[in-house]
């Protein structure tokens, strides 16, 4: 029976690629990749020349499918990321599952993971811990995910995007206390950093000046979060909704707004829930301008305008990553359309939904006061094929 081998590749330093891995990228006759230009300059520093198909979060349905036929035909697919072991927060584990469920056999490969390199010398302990992957780009959902995961006390390991480490060590220093944490940096590349230190200085230290490179944190477990536990934030959503609905002091969003900053909840969320007690139909809220991002859309003042994906890799997580940055820039609503599927511009999970290879064409929708500034830089953001090309 043919094998999907899931082989790990080197985080940083090639000389960290096992010679066993080596030996199974030689014999499989494809190769399965997250990035195909990235996996192409690893095969070429072998000296191997290689089929590779594309297996990317944009199109991992597809890919899966593909990876299975070929694996029907009896031969065998070594599936690889960008870097480390394949399926921890990437699209390796959907094709995985697909395969196992296939009836295929799947045999591991291992080696580099930045989870495990980074577990190994922050000095703490080690097991159990929670790995909450990369972190959610958005506030509320960031510090959701802290309480979710620290909810048994155990250390927390994820991943972070630089331009975001002042934000998010910020957010969990409000929700976790003062912990000890390790930031793991560039690991097993020329710059590479350990720091061992605290959210408190973690957090003045990114503000103060620009963090590079691919980072992983490691943070020190602590008491269960009494208080905090993952449902402690919608009992206390509930009950300052129940208590603002009461005293009527507040507008309807202006409410929703002061909710979810005080639970770390978004404003949608907090908003359909004030809905939902109120019994009121949506349009008979009274929304102000403190709520104009709510999705409450007004098709005569909303911006349409087509898009098409140019760039070779597509809507991958990067590029998703990149536009969802951009659309939080700007006080609107905006959506990302193809056919018949919706994605929200601000969420990097909803704009992988859409499964956009190069050529797709997009419909963008936006309201709200800087509707037009939002699209003129998606425009360009596309324009640009996302600085890939």
């Amino acid at each position: 029976m043919a094998t999907l081998f899931v082989v790990a590749t080197p985080i940083g330093n090639l000389e960290d690629l096992s010679p066993r891995a080596a030996r199974v990228l030689a014999e499989a006759p494809v190769i399965a990749a997250e990035g195909v230009n990235r996996t192409r300059k690893l095969l070429s520093h072998l000296g191997l020349k290689k089929k590779v198909i594309s297996c990317r979060e944009a199109n991992r349905k597809r890919a899966a499918r593909e990876v299975v036929e070929i694996l029907g035909g009896g031969r065998d697919v070594a599936l690889v990321s960008d870097a480390g072991s394949p399926g921890l927060s990437d699209p390796g584990g959907y094709v995985v599952a697909q395969t196992a469920t296939a009836g295929f056999r799947v045999s591991p490969i291992p080696g580099p993971s930045a989870l495990a390199a980074a577990l190994s010398v922050s000095g703490l302990e080690g097991a159990p811990h929670v790995f909450l992957g990369f972190l959610p780009s958005k506030p509320g959902a960031r510090k959701k995910l802290a309480v979710q995961g620290a909810a048994a006390g155990w250390p927390l390991v994820m991943y972070e995007a630089p331009h975001r480490l002042a934000a998010s060590s910020r957010d969990l220093l409000e929700v976790l206390g003062d912990r000890a944490v390790v930031l793991c940096r560039e690991l097993s590349k020329v710059n590479e950093e350990v720091a061992h230190t605290s959210l408190s200085a973690l957090a003045k230290a990114a503000s103060e000046k620009e963090t590079r490179g691919e980072i992983t944190l490691v943070i020190a477990g602590g008491d269960k979060l009494t208080g905090r536990d993952p449902e402690a934030p919608l009992a206390k959503m509930e009950r300052l909704l129940q208590n603002g609905i009461k005293e009527a002091s507040q507008p309807p969003s202006r409410l929703a707004k002061l909710v979810a900053k005080e639970c770390g909840l978004t404003r949608d969320e907090v908003y359909q829930r004030l809905l939902t007690l109120k019994q009121e139909p949506e349009e008979t809220v009274e929304v102000d301008s403190a709520m104009s991002d709510v999705p409450m859309m007004d098709n005569s003042e909303t911006i349409n305008k087509q898009l098409t994906v140019e760039n070779g890799l597509g809507l991958h997580a990067r590029v998703a990553a990149r536009i969802a940055d951009t659309v939080q820039n700007y006080d609107c609503h905006v959506l990302l359309v193809k056919g018949n599927v919706e994605a929200e511009g601000d969420s990097v999970l909803s704009i992988l939904t859409l499964d956009a290879p190069k050529g797709s064409s997009l419909v963008i929708k936006a309201w709200g006061p800087q509707a037009s500034d939002a699209v003129c830089a998606l425009s360009e953001l596309f324009a640009q094929r996302f600085g890939e090309d």
